[in-house]
């Protein structure tokens, strides 16, 4: 029975504001570098106990010098406390009080420390003001809030400084800005100061002026480093302060104490220690920063991806959309129709099943190089030629080998719009009518012509046998190289020349190539593979995609490219492009991954085989050492005893299906031998090496459980996703690092499931 349900696609939005402030370009080309501040604030704050909210009890800072090596030099360290602490915990401020005394350390009241320190600090001097987690720390100074407007809207602004008026009242001091905050999630967040009122000449001179001139429209906004997103940015992992003191080899650790919200000695000592901790991260992430050749200031370094933006700023490439700005608006609306994410879905529900687990290496760097994207990234011009007879033969041709033939994959940067019929196309769909959108592949009928990437309509003909109908086809065409490109050296180390080097294939070469590299010492060797893997993650594929949501302030007319012709609309939003962001490349790129996974299932199909989930990069294909079959509900075969079940293939089968991906490897053979397709550790005894059964629990799409069996038949848990189970922050302890939450969970469904009750062991 055919169901019809309402399906939503993307647009490209443009809105007739003004252009945002451009970097200042320097006589050389190059935007000015960023350099560090000549003073440096560190600040924590601690919270009553749990019960009474999480209202600020005492904290501490160092101000300290930055110097040009990016030691610090400390000048003042203090302590401060709640405004109404002697009132509130006269115990505890007896205790912080001769604690100071003792210590010899000014002891602030909060709205005195605001003034006197954060006051003069971050605004006059204009110091890094610099916490972990510093939203946190920085909400528990304010006395008041509201609602974020502009860039800060659905953020907060904090109100950190008050006076008392005549009247005896405690009132706002508008003369002082706010602090604004939004967040973007558990590790990220955009942090600035308001305009205040009547600010001071020496407030509006812009920190990149080059005549030390006042500036009348410039606002000050701040400088925060929050070091959380900082270790982010070099990672892309998310740390607590512990754990990435431990990454980054910081002698000062972070301490541990018995009871926290109570003051005492200890307590205040864990504090202070969290503080020089916080230093000591500082001055190795910047001592990490400095290996990297680029110009983005740590202040704005957000996320791996902006650090891969500002390596191709380094290398003098320009931004698409600015160096082609007349690139049809048409094109781009059809590409955000066509723009799709990465391929998950769950195959077999709620049923433990053996399996092999594999992944792509590196999917969206492998692609690209495929396709020969780099051409695009460095081409003064892109076309959008009509190529619809020529998309139409090669779709009507194609077949399985033909796309294991390296010089199949260029062909892929197309964007095609069909008359779906019943063709197997990722679809966004309100699947639950719950009014929540989802993406799915599924059998498709629209009596609307869509636009698809071309791998994406390859991959529907692959898995039904018959083309879809194409009604056009625009294929993208690289011309000539832009000028002034420049070569780079990654980390300080890997050499990069723009002109001649893939980009994307040098990532993933290079990688390789570190790990057998016996001149350098084992942390320099980890700390490169370690920056390689996040850029090659964050700069092959996100920054083409990259989409901000703009506030407007009052509704304006906005222009909407996508289905048919285009429209305007008055918004108080709009999706404004990143920087890099090209929406036909960032569409074909992951058409081309989903293409890589059709082709995959196609080969364990073909065979027989079946799978119980994919995850943009990975099938855990239904596997037995020696093959047969595997009971299942809903299975289409049937088991000696009857029960319902599906072919598992063998572990043979497997291998010569990894093997036939040797033959779309793009890299150096000497660096990168053998198949793109790669058996996952865990498919590995972690302790012998040797390749023991495997098995899978799936729940839903990227809900899912890896684990082998122990000697009773219990589940020994190998790898497990976090999703909807605090993969953004623990709920049980928000500064949490370790997953155990996830892992308990987990092994609590599994020990149900297979009848262990909670005595099987858990091996990480």
């Amino acid at each position: 029975m055919t169901r019809y349900l309402p399906i939503a696609v993307r647009a490209f939005t443009e809105a007739g504001t003004s252009p945002r402030r451009k970097h200042r370009i320097s006589k050389s080309g190059r935007t000015q570098g960023w350099s560090g501040p000549s003073r440096v604030l560190i600040l924590d704050c601690e919270t009553e106990t749990a019960g009474h909210g999480q209202h600020l009890s005492f904290g501490s800072y160092r101000y300290c010098a930055l110097d040009t090596d990016d030691g610090l030099e400390l000048l003042e360290e203090g302590l401060f406390h709640a405004d109404e602490l002697a009132t509130r915990d006269p115990d505890g401020y007896a205790v912080l009080h001769a604690y100071a005394g003792e210590q010899s350390l000014p002891l602030l009241r909060r709205r005195v420390f605001v003034e006197r320190v954060l006051w003069r600090a971050a605004y006059k001097v204009r110091a890094w003001v610099v916490g972990f987690n510093l939203p946190f720390d920085l909400s528990r100074l304010a006395i008041a809030f509201g609602e974020g407007r502009g860039r800060y809207a659905g953020g907060h602004s904090l109100v950190l400084w008050n006076y008392l008026d005549e009247d005896g009242a405690w009132r706002e001091d508008r003369y002082r800005p706010r602090v604004l905050i939004k967040s973007i999630d558990s590790k990220r967040a955009f942090i600035g100061f308001s305009q205040r009122r009547d600010p001071d000449r020496d407030d509006q001179i812009p920190e990149d002026s080059s005549d030390g001139k006042p500036d009348g429209g410039y606002k000050f906004r701040g400088n925060f480093v929050d070091l959380r997103t900082l270790a982010f940015a070099l990672t892309n992992r998310s740390h607590s302060l512990a754990s990435a003191c431990k990454t980054f080899r910081v002698e000062q650790q972070k301490h541990r104490v018995e009871q926290h919200g109570v003051i005492t000695p200890e307590y205040i000592d864990y504090n202070r220690q969290d503080v020089r901790a916080t230093g000591a991260l500082l001055e190795a992430l910047l001592a990490e920063y400095r290996r990297h050749p680029i110009v983005l200031s740590p202040t704005k370094a957000y996320s791996p991806a902006a650090i891969a933006k500002a390596y191709l700023k380094a290398m003098g490439i320009q931004k698409p959309l600015e160096r082609q700005p007349d690139f049809p608006r048409e094109v781009l609306g059809a590409a955000m129709v066509a723009y799709y994410g990465g391929r998950a879905e769950c195959r077999i529900r709620c049923c433990p099943v053996p399996v092999v687990y594999v992944d792509f290496l590196s999917m969206y760097p492998t692609v690209n190089t495929l396709m020969g994207l780099w051409r695009y990234v460095i081409a003064e011009r892109i076309a959008a030629v009509d190529a619809t007879e020529k998309i139409r033969e090669l779709v009507e041709q194609v077949t399985v080998d033909a796309c294991f033939d390296r010089s199949f994959w260029p062909q892929l940067l197309t964007l095609v719009q069909v008359e779906p019929a019943g063709d197997v196309l990722p679809t966004r769909a309100d699947y639950g009518e719950n009014g929540q959108w989802q993406i799915g592949l599924n059998p498709l009928h629209s009596d609307i012509e869509l636009w698809y990437a071309l791998a994406d309509v390859i991959a529907s003909t692959l898995l039904t046998g018959r083309p879809p109908k194409i009604v056009r086809a625009i294929q993208l065409v690289p011309e000539g190289e832009q000028a002034d490109l420049r070569p780079i050296r990654l980390a300080g180390e890997v050499e990069i020349n723009p002109t001649k080097d893939d980009f994307f294939a040098t990532l993933i070469e290079q990688r390789r190539q570190t790990t057998a590299r016996g001149d350098l010492p084992p942390a320099d060797r980890e700390r490169i593979r370690t920056f390689l893997k996040v850029l090659a993650n964050s700069g092959c594929y996100g920054i083409f995609a990259e989409i901000n949501r703009d506030e407007l302030g009052a509704r304006q007319p906005v222009t909407i490219h996508g289905l048919n012709d285009p429209f305007t609309q008055k918004l108080a939003t709009v999706e404004a492009p990143g920087e890099y962001s090209f929406p036909p490349l960032a569409a074909c790129i992951t058409g081309a991954a989903r293409l890589m996974l059709a082709l995959l299932e196609r080969l364990v199909t073909d065979v027989g085989g079946s799978y119980a989930f994919c995850d943009t990069d990975s099938l855990a294909i239904i596997a037995t050492p020696e093959g047969g079959t595997v009971a299942c509900p809903g299975g289409p075969l049937r088991k000696a005893d009857n029960r319902e079940s599906v072919r598992a293939l063998s572990y043979g089968d497997v291998d010569a299906i990894i093997d036939r991906f040797a033959g779309v490897n793009p890299y150096d053979p000497e660096l990168v031998p053998g198949s793109i397709l790669e058996l996952e550790e865990w498919n590995f005894d972690p302790e012998t090496g040797e390749r023991r059964h495997l098995y899978c629990y799936a729940v839903s799409a990227k809900r899912y459980a890896l684990y082998n069996l122990d000697g009773f038949g219990g589940p020994v848990l190998r790898k497990w996703s976090e999703h909807g189970l605090g993969h953004l922050l623990n709920p049980l302890d928000p500064d949490a690092d370790d997953r155990d939450l996830a892992r308990h969970v987990w092994q609590e469904i599994l020990d149900d499931v297979l009848g262990f009750g909670s005595c099987s062991t858990v091996n990480g």
